[in-house]
């Protein structure tokens, strides 16, 4: 079989894997299928907004998680009603800055709440299986096997953000597609993929600046340019966009996952004494930042100038982030998956020299 075409057998063996661990999430809360939209007991403001469009919904332990903010931004995707809408959630400015995940699990603004709780699930299990197809492609490029391509969809950073119903996965599969699009010389839709990545998840806008990193050294200095000037821009012009739905003063107005090198880190020790699983995580993710940046350094990839940048992010990160292991592998998924494609699909390539 043609590696173009086993690529397609990966997207679709991806598709099943995250259909089949969205069933199981949905079959232990009872077929609930609310339970991906991560509502939480203690957050009454979106639990009542849920209800009253829903009726009842599965409620998780405490504040619940990003995906009950998403649910809100997927009634209103434009930010056409904010008082009704955005100024449920904690963060309004700050959230209405990840618009791509609610516009395309909102259907642009078409869908009623109960069509959302659906398309929310089916966007993000179509993303892992893109995701997945687009890792591959990138292996293929770099000389190895396109099965590398379930890196995207068995990687636990991305599977808790499905979980969740997060727009981790969205940004994920844009921001991979982007780079296989520029291994492939592919400079428009790359840009456009990276541009999707950006406004998905504002982090990417890391992989933006190592793909014109990369780009530059190479002496391609129109398409580095482009790679960063055009996902900024976007990013801008939708910041300026809901600053004017909204208003500057709405909410708070802030980024709590950010602050000063190595603070959170340290502040995240003392609970990580308390709990082995989120200490053994936490080194492991140290030593994986170790690693995979010596791996770019030798390598060379695209793959990895793209995504090293999340390491300097992580040095940033705040305490809420690093405090347990199911928060940092979401935050630094793309490395995790990155990595897997230098050690092995690079692998491959030197196997087959």
């Amino acid at each position: 079989m043609k590696q173009s075409a086993l690529s397609l057998v990966v997207a679709a063996v991806a598709l099943l894997f995250a259909s089949g661990i969205a069933v199981r999430v949905v079959a232990d809360a009872d077929w609930d299928v609310t339970v991906l939209a991560a509502f939480g007991e203690d957050d009454h403001s979106t639990r009542t907004y849920a209800e009253e469009r829903l009726g009842e919904v599965f409620l998780r332990s405490d504040l619940g998680h990003d995906g009950r903010f998403f649910f809100v931004q997927s009634n209103d995707p434009w930010v056409t009603d904010p008082a009704e809408n955005i100024d449920v959630v904690d963060r309004p400015l700050y959230r209405s800055q990840r618009m791509l995940y609610p516009v395309l699990a909102g259907g642009g603004g078409l869908l009623n709440a109960e069509a959302i709780i659906w398309s929310m699930i089916i966007v993000n299990v179509i993303a892992m299986g893109l995701g997945s197809w687009a890792v591959a492609q990138v292996a293929i490029e770099m000389g190895g096997s396109p099965w590398w391509g379930l890196a995207f969809v068995l990687n636990i950073g991305f599977i808790s953000e499905m979980t969740i119903g997060a727009a981790g996965v969205v940004a994920g599969a844009a921001a991979f597609g982007s780079v296989a699009l520029w291994m492939k010389d592919r400079t428009g839709w790359a840009v456009t993929l990276m541009t999707l990545a950006v406004l998905s998840r504002e982090a990417m806008l890391v992989a933006a600046l190592g793909t014109s990193w990369y780009l530059w050294k190479r002496g391609e200095r129109r398409q580095a340019i482009l790679a960063t000037a055009v996902p900024t821009t976007a990013a801008a012009m939708w910041a300026l966009y809901i600053r004017l739905r909204i208003g500057g003063g709405a909410g708070v107005d802030q980024v709590e996952e950010i602050g000063l090198p190595f603070v959170g880190f340290a502040k995240a020790y003392g609970s990580w004494l308390g709990n082995p699983v989120d200490l053994a995580v936490a080194l492991a993710m140290m030593l994986l930042f170790l690693l995979f940046v010596r791996r770019v350094l030798l390598s060379g990839e695209l793959v990895g100038w793209a995504f090293v940048g999340f390491v300097a992010l992580a040095i940033l990160f705040t305490e809420q982030v690093w405090i347990s292991y199911f928060n940092i592998t979401r935050a630094i998924a793309p490395v995790i998956t990155a990595f897997v494609l230098l050690v092995f699909a690079s692998s491959d390539a030197e196997e087959h020299r």
